[in-house]
């Protein structure tokens, strides 16, 4: 399952998507037998005030239902396999796949955050006050939306991707979160750092080195 990214996008409609790599990269996922669904959860533009405001103050928690009921859908309807489910996706998408396999263990078997934000109070204060308030205002609102806090709960395949000079999430946030995995004495996961990386990836060296990541992370866990 692909979590797009920035929260508040639209990716799914009938044009050639905004995630292009991904697209290609789903396409030989599908070649190798595996379904892949993307989908506009709760936050996403396109589907009105309610949609798009479902998130306030409880960012990550609808987003998680709406991929768990994806996951119901695709069973039902699509022949996928729930003992054989894995989520990826980079930025926002990234801190989602946190949220799926810190607060849902078990669900997703194995998944790759790219970029991921591992504490909302650390990260834009324009984007995060129109969602979260502020820190000081409603600690709460953080608390309950940042991955950090479930960390406890992972039990499944980690990988974690992010560039070292990344300008947008930081590459701190992947660094705290490592020594909060240490500290809980988890070993099931592994970090790839790219030195010469903002957020968005430039070169195609580090693009082909993530994505055959990934797909090693699948292969070895979903199959």
């Amino acid at each position: 399952m692909f979590v797009h990214g920035a929260g508040y996008l639209q990716n799914v409609s009938a044009r050639y998507p905004n995630y292009f790599r991904e697209q290609m990269f789903h396409q030989l996922l599908v070649e190798r037998g595996y379904v892949v669904l993307d989908l506009d959860y709760r936050g996403s533009e396109g589907y009105g005030r309610d949609w798009r405001t479902a998130i306030y103050r409880q960012m990550g928690h609808p987003e998680l239902e709406d991929y768990l009921d994806g996951l119901d859908w695709v069973v039902a309807n699509h022949q996928g396999d729930r003992d054989h489910a894995g989520i990826y996706g980079g930025s926002y998408g990234g801190f989602m796949t946190f949220m799926a396999l810190f607060r849902s263990p078990g669900t997703f078997k194995a998944g790759a955050a790219l970029r991921p934000v591992v504490d909302w109070t650390q990260y834009n204060h324009e984007y995060t006050s129109n969602i979260l308030n502020t820190p000081e205002l409603d600690p709460e609102a953080y608390r309950k939306s940042s991955p950090i806090e479930y960390a406890q709960g992972l039990q499944d395949e980690l990988l974690i991707a992010h560039g070292m000079i990344d300008d947008n999430v930081f590459f701190r946030d992947s660094v705290v979160l490592t020594q909060r995995l240490i500290e809980l004495r988890k070993d099931n996961w592994e970090i790839a750092p790219y030195p010469l990386e903002r957020h968005g990836f430039t070169r195609a060296d580090s693009w082909l080195d993530e994505y055959k990541r990934i797909l090693r992370l699948f292969e070895r866990t979903l199959k």
